[in-house]
């Protein structure tokens, strides 16, 4: 009964910032982007938050629990790299774009509406899968506490991110997501630390995992073994792990729930610390949630579905309090990327394919309706698909995500450093990513296709798209108008150049660094030791 308490407890909170916030948005640029004026815990909050979803909580930490906690440990380990690179390398030159979403900046680089609306579909199409995912793992979790039927929980869930974003838009999803981050933060390292109590400590639980029967090498760099391991070899298992790795990395650093977040940001500054801040706080989170789930396997080997072992230690380890806070914050990272991700997909519809911006004498109260009228209807396709779409939280995740590793990677990097990029260039990298990766992760995950490991759909649908981002570039001229935006974006804002920043910039940079030097001399203590005392010790 008190979980079922604290879950309804997250809707009406989430529902009574939508409302008080909705009251505060005047025009697109509070809702779009939050009035460009977002500090740096709101932008690092939102990255996080944004990031950190059921795919995360139940997907990965399913994953994990199955005995891959050290293969997702290093996927990881490249994948939050993305925020710093993709800050330092596409966010920033974003945020000096002032435009309203990535689809208007892919657009006016080349100066081509066409491409803006291939943009947008994309978004709509990609994260609507993604939010789909999302939906699925939340309406399990809730089905799971309360007993509902599945298509009940998702129905409850579909109204209440969709209620708060169409009322609140992205300031109102920048508060949520910075107070739904501080608590998924907080109760998912003390929850694993309690896992690990309970297991007699961190050497004591380490010993015991590199014992377990029934996970044989669970805690080795190849993940389990067995007839039921999911990979050949140990060989496979670090190409899976560099390959996602490096495409997870390419997401982060461009995918539009993480790259849009700078748009909100106060000035460049603020952008380039949340990007240390999210990198730092993500690579602690995922360290405490891939061995902690790992440590479940001592009390429950036999969970039946690893997508709830999560829930399972919330609900049977954990102390009350701290259990039922930390189903919260399930409840808490599946709302906050819920609403993020309905947001992109509203503000794209209108903004980039419908093109639902204030005309001559069209006033922004007219603009913000038809804003929210498009969202509304993206909306309920998305509740549609949810209903219809087989289950497969991570399955579904990451077969979304990755489609903007393919598409966008190599055109983010073409709009930042490719001069002579056309509007052929840039639609034709697009779509040849896009489709690629979709064609071969759709035979892959659900035609029952096995492709090699080496032959990883994404990589293919990045060769393709920059193949075709080459062969496009040699169509069209670049318009004057494309050149003028180029430069715009290489020339730094003149209130950016301050000391003092640069300064608060460089301690955040040295602090994130310190932070991975001590969580490394902490692996190197509690796992790399007692890893190698078992193996010296193996007959």
């Amino acid at each position: 009964m008190i979980f079922a308490v604290a879950v309804l407890g997250s809707f009406l909170l989430y529902l009574v910032i939508g409302i008080v916030v909705g009251r505060k948005v005047k025009n697109k640029s509070d809702y779009y982007v939050a009035g460009r004026s977002a500090p740096t815990l709101l932008v690092a909050g939102t990255l996080v938050a944004s990031y950190m979803s059921t795919v995360a909580f139940l997907g990965e930490f399913g994953y994990a629990f199955d005995g891959f906690a050290v293969p997702m440990l290093l996927l990881i380990v490249l994948n939050i790299a993305g925020y710093v690179v993709g800050v330092l390398g596409f966010g920033r030159y974003l945020r000096r774009a002032e435009v309203l979403t990535v689809p208007e900046f892919f657009g006016r680089r080349v100066d081509s509406q066409a491409v803006r609306s291939i943009a947008g579909v994309m978004v709509v199409l990609g994260i609507g899968l993604y939010l789909v995912a999302v939906t699925q793992g939340l309406s399990l979790v809730i089905s799971e506490l309360l007993g509902w039927p599945t298509w009940v929980t998702v129905i409850v869930v579909w109204v209440a991110y969709s209620v708060f974003t169409l009322l609140s838009g992205s300031k109102g999803v920048l508060i949520n997501d910075t107070i739904m981050f501080l608590i998924f933060t907080v109760v998912g390292i003390l929850g694993m630390a309690w896992v690990f109590a309970r297991a007699g400590g961190p050497q004591e639980a380490m010993a015991k995992m590199t014992a377990l029967v029934d996970k044989p090498d669970g805690l080795s760099w190849t993940g389990a073994s067995g007839l039921d391991s999911s990979f050949g070899s140990g060989a496979e298992v670090l190409i899976w792990a560099l390959t996602l790795g490096v495409v997870w990395m390419a997401v982060v650093a461009v995918s539009p729930w993480q790259s849009s977040r700078y748009l909100m940001a106060k000035n460049e500054h603020v952008a380039t610390r949340s990007g240390f801040i999210a990198m730092t706080t993500v690579g602690v989170l995922y360290a405490f949630l891939m061995f902690g789930a790992f440590a479940i396997n001592l009390f429950a080997p036999d969970i039946d579905r690893s997508e709830l072992a999560f829930i399972w230690a919330a609900q049977n380890l954990m102390p009350p309090v701290l259990g039922v806070l930390a189903v919260t914050g399930v409840v808490a990272a599946a709302l906050s990327s819920a609403s993020t991700f309905l947001s992109l997909i509203g503000f794209s519809a209108a903004n980039d394919i419908f093109a639902a911006r204030s005309q001559d004498g069209e006033n922004e109260a007219a603009a913000l309706k038809k804003s929210r009228i498009v969202m509304l209807c993206a909306g309920v396709a998305v509740l549609l698909a949810t209903l219809w779409a087989p289950a497969g939280v991570l399955t579904i995740g990451y077969f979304a995500a990755t489609l903007f590793a393919a598409a966008w990677g190599p055109l983010a990097v073409w709009s930042i450093r490719g001069r002579k990029l056309t509007a052929a260039g840039a639609a034709s990298g697009m779509i040849a990513g896009f489709v690629g990766v979709g064609i071969l992760n759709g035979m892959q995950d659900f035609g029952g296709i096995t492709l090699p490991v080496w032959a990883n759909p994404v990589v293919i649908g990045f060769a393709l798209s920059i193949m075709a981002t080459l062969i496009g570039n040699r169509v069209g001229q670049h318009s004057a108008a494309a050149d003028a935006f180029l430069r715009k974006i290489h020339k730094i804002p003149a209130e950016d150049v301050s000391t003092a920043r640069v300064r608060t910039t460089r301690r955040v940079a040295l602090a994130s660094a310190t932070t991975f030097v001590v969580l490394l001399g902490l692996f190197i203590a509690y796992y790399v030791v007692p890893m190698s005392d078992a193996v010296s010790a193996a007959p």
